[in-house]
């Protein structure tokens, strides 16, 4: 259960409105799910830079965050996307490094209890990615219904870690009611998905690889993570997903005792950034009456108890059925940062290579090459047709965290079809 808001801090309408700060103007709130408990969707959309949302046809990047249980203002106000970061005495402060300069943005904090969006009763907090993405899209009408330019124009959906599995399942149920008559059609053109968790069969499998390589684990350690990583397959197999997800919790905790509690994230570090000036200035009241939350509600940057709810869910592999019929509609790209560990390479590599897509082959035979930010080598690409897979150097989880152009540049590349050197 993940219930996280009182019966005081609920709200009783849609408190969307317009915002400004720094003189970048956009619109924010919560909108109102069930009005018989007050559970909402909180968003944050910023306008393109001399754009206008309304009458232009920029592309339109909704971003969301993974977890599942972080909030979307993460991504937004610490990988460098939005105009404004915040420093680590909480001001905002202009990003040079921002996405507006060419695209429109829309954050969305989801699922509910991730960043300013709950679910005030339990019945309403849904537990897996089919269920929780129906009530997204249910959000996305709303919001096409109150805002009918937005999805009037290229729509492309990022996402990081666990929205790895919401993106592609939200993708699917847009292309299939963008054909039903009478529903707002949301122009969706591409996804991109960083750090994904996408297939337990295939991620749970190679920490042993990963972390030997890395030089984190001696080959005695590498073999009890080896034997832990098949008894986590063979539960995953039998359909016993809470085992496996159990089972998955006590070997990345083998995994941080092995390596002296290396960041699993970021294994460049040993513990994540604390973002307390986030934490600071999205908690003041002054932030919140300009997004249009309530006084009292809480934000914080994760929520472990949406994540725990969602565990059952992690370890089934219905991704693997999405990302072809994707691709036979869309631009899927994958990017990733070298050093995590939590989705790395070989995990993500051997899910690639397990798609039922008549072009993989084509894929995995095409070239591998460098590609370079500011005269810089920041990672390789490679791609055939609709599908693009990005490593980026020097980056963990969260790419932008580390690698804010970089991160842009493969946003724009990938959006305006500019090509990867």
């Amino acid at each position: 259960m993940f219930l996280i808001a009182l019966l005081t801090v609920f709200v009783q309408a849609d408190t969307d409105r317009p915002f400004s700060i720094l003189g970048f103007t956009g619109v924010a709130g919560e909108i109102l799910m069930n009005p018989l408990t007050g559970s909402s969707l909180f968003f944050w959309q910023y306008n393109s830079q001399n754009g206008n949302i309304t009458t232009d046809t920029r592309p339109l990047v909704i971003w969301t965050q993974g977890g599942p249980g972080c909030a979307s203002e993460l991504g937004m106000l610490a990988e460098g996307i939005s105009p404004i970061y915040i420093d680590d005495s909480g001001n905002p402060q202009p990003s040079s490094s921002t996405w507006i300069t060419r695209v429109h943005l829309l954050a969305i904090d989801f699922p509910y209890g991730a960043g300013f969006s709950y679910a005030s009763q339990y019945t309403d907090a849904m537990n897996t990615s089919f269920t929780a993405t129906n009530y997204l899209y249910s959000f996305l009408q709303t919001l096409g219904s109150k805002y009918p330019t937005w999805f009037q124009r290229d729509v492309y959906w990022f996402g990081e870690d666990y929205s790895g599995r919401f993106v592609p399942e939200i993708a699917a149920t847009i292309l299939h009611n963008n054909q039903i008559q009478g529903n707002i059609v949301i122009k969706l053109k591409g996804i991109a998905l960083g750090d994904p968790w996408l297939d337990a069969q295939y991620q749970t499998q190679y920490y042993d690889m990963s972390a030997f390589y890395m030089s984190l684990v001696n080959p005695q350690q590498q073999s009890i993570l080896a034997s832990a990583e098949q008894n986590i397959y063979n539960q995953i197999q039998a359909g016993n997903f809470s085992t496996a997800y159990s089972l998955f919790q006590l070997m990345l905790g083998q995994f941080e005792s092995f390596s002296d509690n290396v960041d699993i994230y970021d294994t460049r570090t040993y513990t994540m950034p604390s973002f307390s000036g986030l934490s600071s200035f999205l908690n003041s009241n002054t932030t919140k009456s300009m997004l249009g939350v309530p006084l009292g509600s809480t934000w914080q940057i994760c929520n472990p108890s949406v994540k725990a709810a969602f565990g059952n869910d992690s370890m089934l592999n219905l991704t693997s059925t999405f990302i072809p019929y994707l691709l036979g509609q869309m631009k899927v790209m994958i990017y990733h940062g070298e050093d995590d560990m939590y989705c790395n390479t070989p995990g993500l590599s051997h899910f690639l290579k397990s798609l039922n897509w008549p072009y993989i082959q084509n894929f995995m035979a095409s070239r591998r090459g460098t590609w370079s930010v500011m005269n810089n080598i920041a990672g390789y690409a490679q791609t055939y047709s609709n599908l693009t897979y990005i490593q980026v150097l020097d980056a963990g989880n969260q790419v932008g965290v580390k690698q804010p152009y970089a991160l842009r540049d493969l946003a724009f590349r990938f959006i305006f079809n500019q090509g990867w050197n």
